[in-house]
């Protein structure tokens, strides 16, 4: 199930850092449901038309000082996906809710219910457009970077194999059945998928102030555009229903709270 929220500040309001906390307050107004923190669920941070709200930080700036402001009236919206069992209780259409000290009002804008093995999207050329930061994991680097005492990194420059990677370990992780494994479709799709063009960059996002002290996530956002060179392979629809599944429930570590958010494009 997917669904949009329009939500309206009836004051002005400084908002998290990363906005889906605003998200999930609204989806559990909404539903009557503590939204999960799993690899079942995505809630996205708000937007502003197509831009979304989240704040970046540079080294060395007082993150005490990093506000994001939102006015008055202003019409904000933000996107939900679930995996749902049949006896889900539909979101109620209408409803106020409070954060920050401010009243939301929250209107869902259509809800999308269908079968997960359903979804595809058969694209041969088309575009990625990684809206939020994406923090893409490499499996098998942790214990090096443990030996050396350094902190989780994740990859700053897209890769598309190793996303597809990721996304097969997590459905198979939840029960969702994928005709492949995760290393069977990074091996085909580094060879099968061409990029042609790319404009990225590497930002540091502002998460929260925890006891004075910013939590930070370092990961990239921007666009590629990239070719399917071989749509007669046999993985071929495995792929094309990765591609919307990850649209719907984005990339890599904390997708469910709205990093990793991408849209994607077809291109002629």
């Amino acid at each position: 199930m997917t669904f949009n929220v329009l939500l309206k500040p009836l004051s002005d309001v400084i908002v998290p850092p990363f906005t889906s906390k605003v998200t999930r307050t609204a989806f559990s107004v909404l539903t009557g449901t503590v939204p999960s923190f799993s690899r079942r669920a995505s809630f996205s941070v708000l937007f502003r038309g197509l831009s979304p709200l989240f704040r970046t930080i540079k080294r060395g700036e007082d993150a005490s000082r990093v506000k994001l402001i939102v006015k008055q009236g202003e019409e904000l919206w933000a996107r939900c996906s679930l995996l749902i069992k049949e006896d889900f209780q539909l979101p109620q259409p209408h409803a106020f809710l409070e954060f920050g000290g401010a009243r939301f009002e929250a209107r869902v804008m259509g809800v999308n219910i269908s079968e997960i093995n359903n979804m595809s999207l058969e694209y041969e050329k088309f575009e990625v457009n990684f809206l939020t930061p994406t923090l893409l994991s490499v499996p098998g680097r942790g214990v090096f970077l443990r030996e050396r005492g350094i902190k989780r990194r994740y990859k700053l420059i897209p890769d598309l194999p190793l996303a597809l990677a990721l996304l097969v370990y997590d459905l198979k992780h939840i029960g969702v059945p994928v005709d492949t494994t995760p290393m069977r479709i990074f091996r085909w799709a580094y060879k099968a998928i061409a990029e042609l063009d790319y404009s990225i960059k590497p930002v540091t996002v502002l998460y929260t102030i925890k006891e004075g002290k910013p939590a930070v996530e370092r990961g990239f956002i921007g666009k590629v555009v990239y070719e399917l060179l071989d749509p007669n392979s046999k993985y071929a629809e495995v792929f094309y229903f990765l591609l919307a599944y990850m649209e719907k429930f984005g990339l890599g570590k904390s997708r469910s709270i709205g990093f990793g958010h991408v849209n994607i494009r077809q291109l002629s």
